[in-house]
């Protein structure tokens, strides 16, 4: 066998959440991206829209997601049990109506 086998198993911590909403970084400082609309105001609404679920969900910025909507800003959320959801979002009414979709997705 390989040198790789000898490395000793790899301790895993438990997490206090149980998945993830990433709002993409990029977006907002495409030439393309939406004009008033930041990362900052749209993890806000979720968090605010997702502070009511009974799982804990982290509200994360990152970078490209890939989905590189026009004028729109590309969210994607991850969870146990479900597969992942993606949408691109205008305003931070449609980020809450997001969150609410990925709430109910994940009960």
């Amino acid at each position: 066998m390989g040198k790789s086998d000898n490395h000793p198993a790899l301790e895993l911590a438990s997490l206090k959440f149980a998945g993830a909403v990433l709002v993409c970084g990029e977006c907002e400082r495409r030439s393309d991206g939406p004009k008033k609309l930041e990362a900052r105001a749209v993890r806000k609404a979720l968090k605010h829209h997702l502070g009511d679920t009974r799982f804990k969900l982290r509200v994360v910025q990152s970078s490209c997601l890939g989905l590189c909507p026009k004028k729109a800003m590309a969210l994607a959320a991850l969870g146990p049990g479900t597969r992942p959801l993606g949408a691109a979002v205008c305003d931070t009414d449609e980020a809450g109506a997001f969150a609410e979709t990925v709430a109910r997705a994940m009960r």
